[in-house]
């Protein structure tokens, strides 16, 4: 189902910005080496290759993310038109890819802010390790050099990339990224079918729960705030979150059974 090849595509997402954090992690531990650790020189050129590594990591996800989201939503608008009973062309509406375009653009936003926040933690931690090792080798007299043998010996240098949002909550930069990556094609996928059903002239669809047993499965939503029923927005954030396992689909699936 359409659930799993989302989730497929956000774990593979968080693995290539583990990757990048990986070579962040292991630049900075071989930077510790350097007999120029903790100059402003030796600093702000460990800080510029890493920001061009993430400058080339989001080129790459931009060209990655839109093969993803012309994939999941050509699936979707492939099959609300199989429930519509549409012979119209599958292909995507200009709408559709306008639509498209701007979650992509929104999911390069996250990734350059994850970036910066990792970045930065990298920055401080560079002026945070050249600061105690400065201080332990003028206070006790020994080379800069024996301070940062001691520092490795006795500190961890493994770096947390991650970041707590307002709610106070730890997000894993990893985990951080297969959320925006998940949350981001779900709702392409959603937002298409009620472009598609729109273009229809169809004004409801009805929510498709993976598990038939969940509370959500077959409510319906209204396109329009001039009902009873729920809007999009207005359920979007419970019902269709980052590893929901639900979507919407055409409402007369539901009242034909």
């Amino acid at each position: 189902m359409i659930h799993h090849l989302l989730s497929k595509h956000a774990d593979e997402a968080a693995a290539r910005y583990g990757m990048l954090a990986d070579s962040w992690q292991a630049n900075f531990s071989r930077a510790l080496t350097d007999l120029d650790f903790g100059t402003s020189t030796h600093t702000s050129m460990f800080i510029n290759a890493a920001q061009a590594a993430g400058e080339v990591f989001v080129e790459q996800e931009l060209a990655i993310g839109k093969i993803l989201f012309q994939e999941i939503a050509t699936e979707a608008h492939r099959v609300t038109l199989r429930e519509i009973n549409s012979n119209e062309s599958e292909n995507l509406t200009e709408r559709v890819t306008e639509h498209l375009r701007a979650s992509l653009e929104y999911v390069a936003m996250q990734l350059i802010a994850q970036i910066l926040r990792d970045v930065t933690l990298l920055r401080q931690k560079m002026q945070r390790v050249a600061l105690e090792t400065f201080a332990a080798s003028r206070s006790r007299g020994i080379s800069q050099r024996s301070a940062m043998m001691e520092y490795r010996i006795g500190n961890s240098t493994e770096l947390d990339f991650s970041f707590y949002d307002r709610a106070g909550r730890k997000w894993q930069s990893r985990k951080f990224t297969r959320s925006v990556w998940r949350h981001t094609l779900l709702s392409a996928y959603n937002e298409t079918v009620m472009l598609t059903l729109a273009d229809h002239g169809i004004a409801r669809a009805r929510v498709v729960h993976e598990d038939v047993k969940a509370e959500v499965h077959n409510t319906i939503i209204s396109f329009g705030a001039n009902t009873t029923l729920p809007t999009y927005s207005e359920i979007a954030e419970v019902v269709f979150h980052p590893n929901s396992n639900a979507i919407l689909a055409m409402e007369s699936d539901y009242v034909s059974s």
